[in-house]
């Protein structure tokens, strides 16, 4: 039973790291989706800019991003949030 035990406690071990570069893959991907969002709603609001409900989708998409882990592009959509000004 100890053998048993010391067996799985190993492979536990072992594969810990590979658990935890799934985690990160994982946050890249939402990062992707993020952005992915922003331009989506980005182009809605473009080919509507008079519609609020667009302009306030555009800035919580932006705002998403902010509060993610993402830090790439934080200083150029931070600029963009604080410009927006939606009804």
């Amino acid at each position: 039973m100890k053998k048993i035990l010391l067996i799985l406690a190993a492979v536990a071990l072992i594969s810990m790291p590979f658990i935890m570069s799934s985690c990160e893959e994982d946050s890249a991907l939402s990062c992707t989706e993020l952005i992915s969002k922003i331009s989506k709603t980005q182009t809605a609001y473009y080919l509507d800019s008079d519609n609020s409900s667009k302009c306030n989708d555009y800035k919580k998409a932006i705002k998403a991003y902010l509060d993610s882990d993402c830090d790439n592009l934080d200083s150029s959509y931070q600029t963009i949030y604080n410009s927006l000004i939606c009804d």
